[in-house]
């Protein structure tokens, strides 16, 4: 965002940039003490939001010389010709009296007035409300949603360029790129379907990416998939929907595919020749992360069915009921259903995958150990299907 600022006051113009600063310190602005710089710069750049005091000096030549400048400030940014003549302007002023006698005039014009009074913050609220409307909101190609922060600091670990945490209408983010497409790594407040549910879809409403996918890590069915194997959803169901009755749980499934094409386009960029080697490249294992009987680190990439659930599963017996449920599901975990959902039903119609690994099976022998490696290589398979073109047509 850019904005411009039209104030002589030092003790002011610093209250007002300290205000914008700790909105978003992503803001840029750019200030003037005299009338005659603002009109220059107004014709000569697009600005997001004009702020300008109504009493100022006109020239640098009579710098002490104060005047009010409300007419001229309408005549020359609404001016149809100006490139500035849609965007939003705040006047900021001292004086209560001149913001009385021109409110009108400037309402009219779309100029929002605010009395602002050093000895108490009553202006701040609605100056702060104004700049937030302003904001542009930014479109990026990918969104990559890591239900936890060990997940989304799997991808600095795998060697990435991620950045600094930063919050983004009320979404924690940091930015990431791969191969000139901009994108966000995003995580919600809570793991779980509910939350997953909710950002994905205000994600792909907010951001309009090309593509919304997810990493992490997963449990696998034994005898199906083993620790580090990393699976993509080709359906995915909620494994706890259903009801309750005195015989016990009768479930009620309703899977979400993956979209064909995406699905025939995921199938061929994960059985390219080299996929597997560029994950492996550069992970070293410590010796508690390596699998009974291997002395180095083995996994697949694969499509096939899983499901999610609203809670951790450590128990035999959900374990079993959550198997019989499909015979050819593989994995179970927290969130790509949710992810897969709101995809689905959501107008802007993106392309979306999950890519997690295994790192246990599920039962009451559940541990940590595997964590680390899973959570890089989920990362890697994320980032390596979006360098390798699963957004281009």
């Amino acid at each position: 965002m850019n904005i411009l600022i039209l104030e002589d006051n030092p003790a002011k113009l610093k209250e007002l940039t300290e205000t914008i600063t700790k909105l978003d310190e992503t803001i840029r602005y750019k200030p003037c003490k005299f009338f005659n710089d603002l009109v220059i710069e107004i014709n000569r750049t697009k600005y997001d939001l004009v702020i300008a005091d109504l009493k100022v000096p006109l020239y640098s030549d009579n710098p002490n010389e104060e005047v009010d400048v409300s007419d001229r400030l309408l005549e020359v940014i609404r001016d149809i010709d100006c490139i500035n003549f849609k965007t939003p302007v705040i006047a900021v002023t001292r004086f209560d009296s001149l913001a009385e006698e021109n409110f009108l005039a400037l309402n009219r014009c779309d100029i929002n007035v605010i009395t602002y009074d050093n000895t108490n913050e009553d202006w701040k609220p609605p100056f702060i409300n104004k700049i937030q409307s302003c904001i542009p909101i930014k479109k990026y190609d990918f969104i990559i949603i890591c239900a936890l922060e060990k997940e989304a600091k799997a991808y600095s670990e795998a060697g990435y360029n991620l950045g600094e945490r930063f919050l983004s209408h009320g979404i924690t983010c940091r930015n990431i790129s791969i191969k000139e497409q901009e994108g966000l790594v995003i995580t919600p407040t809570r793991m779980g379907l509910v939350n997953t549910a909710i950002l994905s879809a205000r994600a792909i409403e907010l951001f309009k990416p090309k593509l919304i996918c997810m990493s992490g890590i997963c449990a696998g069915i034994e005898g199906k998939a083993n620790i580090y194997d990393v699976i993509i959803p080709e359906m995915c169901h909620q494994h706890d929907s259903g009801k309750w009755t005195n015989e016990g749980f009768i479930p009620e499934l309703y899977d979400v595919p993956l979209d064909h094409y995406t699905s025939l386009k995921l199938d061929k960029i994960i059985n390219e020749g080299n996929f597997n080697d560029t994950l492996k490249n550069g992970i070293t294992l410590r010796r508690s992360e390596f699998q009974p009987a291997n002395e180095e680190l083995d996994f697949k990439v694969y499509l096939a069915p899983t499901s999610s659930g609203s809670a951790v599963v450590a128990d035999d017996e959900i374990l079993k009921s959550i198997k019989i449920q499909h015979r050819k599901k593989t994995a179970f975990e927290m969130e790509s259903y949710a992810l897969y959902e709101a995809a689905r039903q959501s107008l802007e119609r993106p392309l979306f995958f999950s890519a997690k690994a295994v790192v246990d099976n599920g039962n009451s022998s559940k541990g940590d150990e595997y964590h680390r490696v899973a959570a890089i290589l989920s990362a890697k398979t994320v980032y390596e299907i979006i360098s390798r073109g699963i957004c281009k047509a």
